[in-house]
């Protein structure tokens, strides 16, 4: 396995090495991969919606020109 991962990959590659578990084990490692994604994408979008609302924010206050 790779030193570091993105996230994107470190869920693939869960999903995969799932497979070669027991039954018990392959649903947690998926459950696991499953939430890692969900997180993400939730945590980039509110970095998003941060980014948008400074700049909102900036225009608001006149300290930047549209």
């Amino acid at each position: 396995m790779q030193q570091h991962m993105k996230v994107k990959e470190l869920v693939a590659a869960a999903r995969m090495a799932a497979s070669d578990l027991p039954p018990a084990a392959a649903q947690l490692m998926r459950e696991v991969a499953t939430r890692l994604d969900v997180t993400f994408v939730a945590l980039s979008e509110a970095l998003d919606q941060r980014v948008t609302l400074m700049a909102e924010n900036e225009i608001l206050r006149g300290e930047k020109t549209p």
